[in-house]
């Protein structure tokens, strides 16, 4: 299947190993979004997967992983709320943290429909947003850093054994 070549290096001993835990949720994410058919395993191994990341990341990281790989709105409402909290005082539209939220993890979305959706001025609209872009940074490599681990105690990372 196109796609999922590219995310997986090797299969052996029924386990697909992977580059990195982007490349596994990347995969495992894709692989559950489509119907099952003949690929029980794949499904199972994705599931697992997907399993083993809400079991040790916290709320907070796994609601970044539903958004990023999973493309999955039920994290918005935790993001946008440790989002508003990192801005500081101040009213701040959960349509318009969503929307950096979603130019972080690719959308098209310009710095003038930020500034639109925050109803302030565009040195004001690029602060928030580098705000967000860092936070989100952050969350990020705790997360990749804490999945790393965990999927090589349990085999899933190429090189291990």
């Amino acid at each position: 299947m196109p796609g999922q070549a590219a995310a997986w290096i090797c299969e052996g001993e029924g386990s697909v190993k992977f580059a990195n835990p982007e490349r596994a949720l990347r995969w495992a994410y894709e692989t559950n979004s489509r119907p099952i058919g003949d690929n029980v395993d794949r499904h199972s191994e994705a599931a697992l997967i997907i399993g083993l990341c809400e079991r040790v990341l916290p709320v907070l990281h796994m609601a970044y992983v539903r958004i990023q790989f999973g493309r999955e709105a039920s994290g918005f409402p935790v993001l946008s709320n440790h989002l508003a909290h990192t801005f500081g005082t101040g009213l701040h539209s959960r349509r318009s943290i969503e929307k950096i939220i979603r130019a972080y993890c690719g959308e098209k979305i310009g710095l003038r429909e930020i500034r639109k959706a925050m109803n302030c001025g565009m040195l004001k609209a690029a602060s928030y947003r580098n705000q967000a872009y860092d936070a989100l940074d952050v969350i990020h490599v705790q997360s990749m850093d804490r999945l790393r681990t965990e999927m090589e105690v349990r085999g899933y990372m190429a090189g291990q054994s």
